[in-house]
C-alpha cells in the first residue's frame, strides 16, 4: 500500500493517451500541439531595417546623400556610392554592404543630404536585424505537447501552416458494477440502487469536453473481460466504479491482468478510496478502478484523475477548518468541508449530506494541524 503522495508521484509518470486532429490553425488556440513546427527559411529571412531612419555604407562619413528611398515589401536595392544612403523604413530589407542603419531621429536632412547630429558614437551593424539571427531554417521554433498561445499561433502562420495536428482529448469510457445496480429507469427492488457513479462522472468528463461513454458490467469475470477488450477497440481510458477491493465478487483486479494490464498501483492509505487501482497496457491504454462507495468514487476521481487526465497538478491552498476530527495514525483521511467546517455524514455511501460540500481538506495521517490543504468540489 502506498501513501496518496507516491500514487500522484506514480500518477506522473503516466503518459495521457491523447488523440491528435488537424485543425484550421485559428481553432488552436490553447491546445497543446502535436507537432512540432519548423522554420521553413531564416528568421529574419532577410537583413532588416528595425528604424525608419537611412541605410549607410560608411559611417564615418561627415555627411550622406540620400540616393533613393526603400519601403517594407520591396525587393533588396544597393547604394551607389561610400557617402550615399536609402531613406528606409522600419520592415524594410537592408541595402547590399549596408553598415549601419541611422535613425531618424539623430538625423538633420537638407535638400537631401544627411548629417548626423546624435549624442551617442554610430556603431557598425546598429538597427539591423540579421537575416536568421532569431532562428536558421531548419529549427525547432515551437516543441511537441506546447500549449499553444497567440504567439505559437503567430509563429505557425508566418513558417505557412494553415492547419496543424494538435493533441485531442483521450476517449473515456465509464463502467458500473455489481449485480446490485440497475439503471436510472428501472425500479429497484429492495436488495438492489439505481446506477448514480457512473452518470455522475459522466457528466464532469463531458463539461470538460472528452468524449465519455458508459455501460453496465454483471458480477461475472467472462463478462467483464470481454466488455473491457470491446471498448478498448474505440476507447482509450476506462474507468471503473466498484469491484476493486476484496471481495469475492471483486473481479477487477484479476480481468484486468488477464486482459494483459500492469498494475501500477493498487491500494492507498487513505480513506475513503483505499482500494484504488490503476493499470496500463503497452499500448498505452490505462484503467482508473474506483471503490463502488459514491463518495470513495468521487474522491479518487476528483483527487487523482482529474489532475492527471488534464495534466493540471496544482498546489492546494491551505484552509482553516473547524470541528476536524482527530487523525488517524496510520491513513490519510479526505474530509468533506462546507463553509470552513467539517460536513456531518455517515460515510462514503452518504451522497445525501455530501451534497452540501464545497470542497475536501487533506489531513494526512497523524497530523494535528488546523490548517489543511484543500480542494474544491464546486
Amino acid at each position: 500500500m502506498i501513501s496518496p503522495l507516491e500514487a500522484i508521484e506514480l500518477l506522473k509518470n503516466i503518459t495521457i493517451p491523447f488523440r491528435t486532429e488537424k485543425l484550421p490553425l485559428a481553432k488552436t488556440l490553447g491546445m497543446n500541439i502535436a507537432e512540432k513546427i519548423v522554420a521553413d527559411r531564416d528568421f529574419p529571412p532577410f537583413d532588416r531595417a528595425m528604424m525608419d531612419g537611412i541605410a549607410v555604407k560608411d559611417i564615418t562619413a561627415p555627411t550622406w546623400k540620400i540616393e533613393g528611398m526603400l519601403f517594407a515589401g520591396e525587393p533588396v536595392k544597393a547604394i551607389k556610392k561610400m557617402d550615399g544612403s536609402l531613406e528606409i523604413m522600419t520592415g524594410a530589407t537592408a541595402p547590399r554592404g549596408t553598415e549601419a542603419i541611422i535613425k531618424i531621429e539623430d538625423l538633420s536632412i537638407e535638400k537631401k543630404i544627411a548629417t548626423y547630429i546624435g549624442k551617442t558614437p554610430l556603431e557598425k551593424g546598429q538597427f539591423i536585424h540579421l537575416q536568421g539571427a532569431d532562428a536558421p531554417a531548419g529549427s525547432v521554433l515551437v516543441k511537441k505537447r506546447t500549449k499553444i498561445g497567440p504567439v505559437e499561433i503567430a509563429i505557425a502562420a508566418t513558417v505557412g501552416k494553415a492547419h496543424i495536428e494538435v493533441e485531442s482529448k483521450p476517449h473515456v469510457h465509464i463502467f458500473s458494477t455489481g449485480d446490485e445496480i440497475v439503471g436510472l429507469h428501472e425500479t429497484p427492488k429492495d436488495h438492489q440502487i439505481r446506477s448514480s457513479n457512473v452518470m455522475m462522472l459522466k457528466s464532469v468528463l463531458l463539461s470538460k469536453g472528452f468524449k465519455a461513454n458508459s455501460s453496465h458490467l454483471p458480477d461475472s469475470a467472462e463478462k467483464i473481460k470481454a466488455n473491457i477488450d470491446k471498448v478498448l477497440e474505440s476507447n482509450d481510458i476506462i474507468l471503473l466504479s466498484g469491484g476493486v477491493s476484496a471481495g469475492k465478487k471483486d473481479l477487477i483486479p484479476s480481468v484486468l491482468a488477464e486482459a494483459g494490464f500492469e498494475t501500477v498501483f493498487h491500494k492507498i492509505s487513505q480513506k475513503p478510496g483505499k482500494p484504488m487501482l490503476v493499470a496500463t497496457r503497452s499500448d498505452g491504454k490505462v484503467v482508473f478502478a474506483f471503490p463502488g462507495n459514491p463518495i470513495s468514487t468521487l474522491t479518487c476521481f476528483w483527487v487523482y484523475f482529474l489532475p492527471w487526465v488534464s495534466g493540471e497538478w496544482v498546489e492546494y491552498n491551505v484552509k482553516e477548518i473547524k470541528f476536524l476530527p482527530k487523525p488517524s495514525a496510520e491513513l490519510d483521511q479526505w474530509i468533506p468541508v462546507e463553509n470552513g467546517e467539517v460536513l456531518a455524514h455517515n460515510g462514503s455511501g452518504d451522497l445525501i449530506n455530501w451534497s452540501r460540500a464545497d470542497g475536501l481538506v487533506w489531513q494526512k495521517a497523524g497530523d494535528k494541524a488546523k490548517k489543511l490543504p484543500y480542494i474544491p468540489l464546486k
